[in-house]
């Protein structure tokens, strides 16, 4: 049996390494029995250890209590942080016996020292100090409340209570000497509680019910409005550790931060990843603490739905999750490698909301409301007992049926997020290589009895349109671009429905932008696409329906989204459910999913996977002659509308639009105009913080290296690392070489893409603007093409014969001073060919009508020489085709300037073996010298105060 998953641990900061300790139940006779080893983190180098039993001594007081490890951080490998869970808050309940969590709070903690890590544990620990004597009892009873099992006996955990509630409060101050008054006031929830569960009528009900998330029975008027979930994007969250803290604490932690950086600084050479650490920490912290985005359960697989549940018995629960939504994989490699099963804690991306309810069980008439389970028309905010009813208050539905002609359910709602192809809305969008959709997320409505022994699960998807496309964030309504070739799209889409096919089966896409408009550019796109792999692949047929939500539901009248569902309804009858009764399939299976789509994939999508999920649980509950009545069906409508909040904040930074409909379902010029405020958030986000928030969520989730930020410092922008550039720029190099190389004998050599000033003049400004083409070498020819990348062809070329090439210079080619990387000679170098031509055509120019015209003159009669100045494009993106079946080595090259070397070689190369060819032709030795293109002085000369000012400005704003 492999470790049990520590739900529980200390974390302290020793003289080598930080050492994380599981916390067991020692009183609780259900006690795991293999306990988790604990384990040491070195200081630096990472290295995780197994500690033996001689090294288990820990200081309580240089410690942090945790909930789980999210994982390890890796900015450089000098640069490390444990992310660990310090606070979180339950959403729901699973199978009546599996908790699910959202975090709320975290803690990073620097493996650079031990006198930092100390810093940062203090912190953690005075947030916690200054939570409990705000009065906040929550976290305190949350950290009690410890559900190992179910089973374990009462007196165990009235012990356990008392002591924790007594270490916690001894704790609470160092050298503090405390009275038994003094610690019952300081931990009055825990004792509350306890003395509670003595003297109420209640007893210990109270327990089992709190065991398993339930709520306390609670027959006040104030209760019964408390049986709504409320989603915690949509509403002020409760103070969190960090929070309360944060005024006392604002100026320590910014101290705290820049001696981090400058620590590390030492070490690294002022590496700009470095410089960046403190806003990658606050903006790590912002996605997985402060957004409320991330869901776990210790003993219960949230990212697979009912279907596709896996019997785990025997493995870690990281090793039967589905891959697609382990969010934090690549935060928990070292663990993985290390095989410390019981620090992997799998962490998912995007919405869980679960709320109880009761329905009449014949005909639509409401009797008497259960006080229990009552669903409010006007519910407040939920407390986490209020997300599923409990079995021991509804021993079963037959009873409750008898009682009171209800019966009770509870409906959960969890939306799963990929990792793949993960990001922010204007900078992720369309398709990627490996057939990955942006904005994917699977979204599963389970409806299940209190006790658990009759559920159904009803799955559907939605993701972005499936062609490569993109859309500038520096407009409010931007016009989608199409890119790549229609044989790179045709791929990529199937890879993209095969993906679907093999997980749900049949698929039916549902399209919702519009059929006019620029929206209809990658509309008409992907309807095309559709009918041509329904064509190509006859075995698996795309439904296919395009319903242009804006137009059928102009006016506000969105209750016409019952359109399509008149369309759509006997497929999506035939599709079905998943039925389980007492733990076992029913024989019915969903055997296909509805993928719905718009622009975003989230306002107008969520309102009709709403409808989806309305028209499923009514036909599930028709099953048991159970009719809902849509008069007391609001808390359905919010829960929907949270889950539209909370997706919508992970994409697009704000709360969903159309968000009153999905609640009300009634629209109003009130919700008309909060869309419109959204809007425009959602514009400012998009070009202010969107791009280093998008590089830090590329980097958590190892896209990327930290490289990324080096990049960003530059140019304030972050590329997306899912769609290979490099493929297109190799697909621009077959292209051009095929049309400007005329002779069929004339072999290629190489090709490569550069960034050049325009050749207009003899003499270009070398640091001018730069653009980026294509040089081609041949074995008589040389070539510089400049390529329109929206068509697909080449827009104009220049072509000089071997035998004019007179000299080669390369070296250093600094075209900015204002970052770092600017200044880097390694990263910045280039080189100029000069030639010498006698009246010879070299300019040609394709026109879009395809034809060819010649420049002016149809020479350069008045020209005796020229030069081309091209500059390394940054190895990550640059391209390389070579015409032969050598491998090619620029590739390999270390830096740019490596790689700028073994291009000049290659063409001086061929130059020499021209000059062989031809001894008593215009074959010569070219001249090859390493000297400075632009030199970094040069540079700093001509880079003016108004540029410098701009840029620190525009850095200014966006880091």
């Amino acid at each position: 049996m492999p470790p049990s998953l520590a739900r529980k641990l200390l974390i302290v900061a020793a003289i080598d390494g930080l050492v994380l300790s599981p916390l067991q139940n020692a009183r609780s006779r259900s006690s795991p029995p293999q306990p988790s080893p604990p384990v040491k983190l070195e200081y630096r180098t990472n290295k995780i250890t197994v500690l033996t039993p001689d090294k288990k001594t820990l200081d309580p007081s240089s410690g942090v209590e945790a909930h789980g490890i999210v994982g390890l951080l890796k900015v450089s490998p000098t640069s490390s942080f444990l992310i660990a869970i310090t606070d979180r808050e339950q959403v729901a309940t699973i199978r009546g016996r599996s908790p699910v969590y959202v975090i709320t709070n975290i803690v990073l903690i620097p493996l650079s020292s031990r006198r930092e890590a100390l810093r940062a544990i203090d912190k953690a620990n005075s947030s916690k100090r200054s939570l409990v004597d705000a009065g906040n009892e929550s976290d305190t009873e949350a950290e009690i409340e410890e559900e190992e099992e179910g089973g374990s006996v009462v007196d165990d955990e009235i012990q356990d209570e008392i002591a924790e509630a007594g270490k916690a409060a001894s704790t609470t101050a160092s050298n503090e000497e405390s009275s038994i008054a003094q610690d019952v006031i300081r931990k009055k929830g825990a004792y509350g509680r306890f003395a509670e569960k003595w003297f109420s009528r209640r007893g210990w009900t109270v327990d089992r019910r709190r065991a398993e998330g339930m709520t306390e029975v609670d027959t006040s008027p104030s209760s019964k409005t408390e049986n709504i979930m409320e989603k915690p994007e949509n509403q002020p969250a409760p103070p969190t550790e960090g929070d309360v803290a944060s005024v006392a604490t604002d100026e320590a932690a910014k101290e705290d931060l820049e001696g981090k950086v400058e620590d590390v600084a030492e070490t690294v050479k002022e590496n700009v990843a470095h410089s960046l650490t403190p806003k990658l920490l606050h903006t790590t912290k912002l996605l997985l603490a402060t957004s409320r985005s991330f869901y776990f359960s210790y003993d219960y697989d949230l990212t697979r739905s009912l279907a596709s549940q896996l019997n785990s018995a025997g493995l870690p629960l990281y090793k039967t999750v589905d891959p697609q939504f382990f969010w934090n994989h690549h935060l928990q490699d070292e663990f993985i490698n290390a095989g410390n099963d019981g620090f992997i804690l799998p962490v998912m991306e995007g919405f869980v909301g679960q709320k109880s309810f009761s329905a009449p069980s014949s005909g639509p008439s409401s009797p008497e409301p259960n006080p229990d389970n009552e669903a409010s028309e006007s519910p407040p905010s939920p407390k986490v007992e209020d997300f599923a009813d409990s079995s021991a208050n509804v021993p079963t539905s037959d009873q409750t049926c008898d009682q009171t002609s209800e019966k009770s359910f509870i409906l959960t709602l969890i939306s799963r997020r990929t990792r793949h192809r993960a990001g922010l809305r204007y900078l992720r969008r369309g398709i990627d290589d490996e057939g990955h959709a942006a904005n994917g997320i699977e979204t599963e409505q389970i409806l299940n009895t209190p006790s658990w022994d009759h559920v159904f699960s009803y799955v559907q998807i939605r993701a972005s349109i499936p062609v490569y496309f993109s859309q500038s964030p520096y407009s409010l309504k931007p016009r989608p671009v199409l890119l790549q070739s229609e044989e790179a799209n045709t791929v990529a889409a199937h890879t993209h429905f095969k993906q679907i096919r093999e997980a749900y089966g049949k698929c039916h896409a549902v399209s919702l932008v519009e059929k006019h408009g620029p929206e209809a550019i990658v509309g008409n796109k992907y309807r095309d696409m559709v009918e041509k792999l329904n064509s190509t692949f006859a075995s698996y047929k795309i439904g296919w329906t395009w319903f242009d939500f804006h137009k059928e539901c102009r006016g506000m009248r969105f209750e016409n989204v019952s359109h399509l569902f008149d369309d759509i309804g006997s497929v999506l009858d035939d599709f079905s459910y998943t039925e389980e009764l007492n733990g076992k399939p029913t024989g019915k299976r969903q055997t296909g999913v509805l993928r719905t789509n718009c622009m975003d994939c989230l306002d107008r999508t969520n309102v009709v996977q709403a409808g989806a999920a309305r028209r499923a649980l009514d036909m599930q509950l028709a099953t048991l002659n159970i009719t809902l009545d849509d008069n007391k069906m609001s808390w359905f409508n919010i829960l929907w509308a949270d889950n539209g909040d909370a997706i919508s904040k992970q994409y697009a930074s704000t709360a969903a639009l159309k968000g009153d409909f999905t609640r009300t379902r009634k629209r109003n010029l009130q919700g008309a105009l909060t869309d419109f405020g959204l809007t425009i958030n959602r514009y400012f986000n998009n070009i202010i913080s969107d791009f280093f928030t998008q590089a830090a969520i590329d980097f958590l989730l190892g896209n990327v290296s930290a490289q990324v930020f080096v990049d960003f410092e530059a140019e304030m922008v972050s590329s997306d690392p899912a769609v290979s550039m490099r493929r297109v720029r190799q697909n621009a190099i077959e292209i051009s070489s095929k049309i400007v190389v005329e002779d069929e004998t004339e072999d290629l050599v190489g090709g490569w893409t550069f960034l050049a000033p325009p050749t207009s003049t003899v003499n270009p400004d070398l640091r001018g603007a730069l653009t980026e083409v294509i040089l081609l070498l041949t074995k008589d020819a040389i070539y510089r093409c400049e390529f329109d990348w929206a068509l697909e062809k080449v827009s104009a070329f220049e072509r000089v014969c071997i035998e004019d090439i007179t000299s080669i210079e390369w070296g250093t080619y600094i075209t900015s001073t204002l970052a770092s990387s600017h200044t880097d000679e390694n990263r910045n170098a280039g080189f100029i060919i000069r030639y010498s031509v006698e009246k010879k055509e070299i300019v040609r120019i394709n026109t879009r009508s395809l034809q060819t015209s010649f420049s002016k003159d149809g020479s350069v009669s008045n020209k005796t020489g020229g030069r081309w100045a091209f500059k390394a494009m940054p190895k990550a993106h640059s391209a390389v085709k070579v015409g032969t079946d050598e491998v090619d080595v620029v590739e390999k090259a270390a830096n740019e300037r490596d790689g700028v070397k073994i291009v000049v070689e290659q063409v001086k190369a061929v130059c020499d073996a021209n000059a062989t060819r031809h001894p008593e032709g215009h074959g010569h030795e070219v001249n090859v010298e390493e000297k400075d293109i632009v030199s970094l002085s040069e540079a700093k000369k001509g880079t003016g105060l108004l540029e410098q000012w701009g840029y620190s400005l525009k850095r200014f704003v966006w880091t």
